[in-house]
């Protein structure tokens, strides 16, 4: 029985590159677009690492498997580090990586 892991994001750019990581282990790397899975948190952590490991324990549990997952975010030094971890909303409702 193959183990599998679970990546915590819906950007398949970022799925494909766990993939290419992590090609070594043991693990089927799974989606959560690969197990048809809708729900979502809202990511309101103070921190990537809030919001990161908030994802990993709500898909762990929903799932009842290994989950790897991050959070990231624009950093601009001009406006002190703005937006940070609030990027998805800074320009006022969950933007694409496009308009950001």
């Amino acid at each position: 029985m193959v183990k599998k892991l679970l990546i915590a994001t819906k950007n398949q750019g970022k799925v494909g590159e766990f993939k290419e990581f992590l090609k070594d282990l043991p693990f089927k790397i799974v989606s959560l677009k690969d197990l048809k899975i809708k729900e979502d948190i809202d990511e309101d952590g103070k921190t990537y690492e809030e919001n990161s490991q908030k994802k990993a324990l709500f898909f762990a549990k929903l799932t009842n498997l290994p989950v790897i997952s991050d959070d990231g975010g624009i950093e601009i030094d001009a406006l002190n580090g703005a937006p940070g971890v609030r990027s998805r909303r800074w320009l006022g409702y969950e933007a694409t990586d496009e308009e950001l």
